[in-house]
């Protein structure tokens, strides 16, 4: 019990609230005093001076509490699981043909809409052509390597020139 008394000996209550707003009055004498004033008048003799360095809480303080990831990414590959994996439908040989036709009439710069297969799903890009690599058979939509293999449909939206 000392222990707890010493380790406590240095801070001081402080009054939280109304520092403007007086107390509430009550009446001694046929006058309505202070109440408050002689309550603090007695604290304050009783309280030791609180000494410079204990001082405010420092501002960081708060940070501690701020919210922590232990395991940065771990839910995005949660998420990533639980998406359910969408099959791979083949091409016909009629579709395979028209692709290949659209394909060998593309010109670097020309707009495009692609539909293709990566990662368990279908993914959409549509932008510019910036390569069409026919020895690694891959198509360029931007910066996106997308290989002909890959590609579901194929839409020509502006042509280049």
């Amino acid at each position: 019990m000392a222990r707890e008394v010493d380790l406590l000996a240095g801070l001081v209550w402080e009054e939280v609230g109304g520092a403007g707003v007086p107390d509430k009055g009550v009446a001694v004498g046929g006058t309505v005093a202070d109440a408050g004033a002689e309550g603090r008048q007695a604290e304050a003799s009783l309280d030791p001076p609180v000494p410079p360095d204990i001082g405010r809480p420092h501002p960081d303080r708060a940070r501690q509490f701020m919210p922590f990831a232990a395991l940065r990414g771990y839910y995005d590959l949660v998420h990533a699981k639980e998406a359910i994996p969408e099959s791979r439908r083949p091409l016909s040989d009629d579709e395979a043909r028209a692709l290949d036709d659209l394909i060998a009439n593309l010109d670097r710069g020309d707009v495009v809409r692609c539909r293709y297969y990566e990662g368990g799903g279908y993914r959409e890009a549509e932008g510019a052509v910036s390569q069409i690599d026919v020895t690694f058979r891959d198509l360029w939509i931007v910066r996106r390597r997308i290989p002909f293999s890959a590609i579901q449909s194929l839409e020509l939206l502006y042509p280049a020139s």
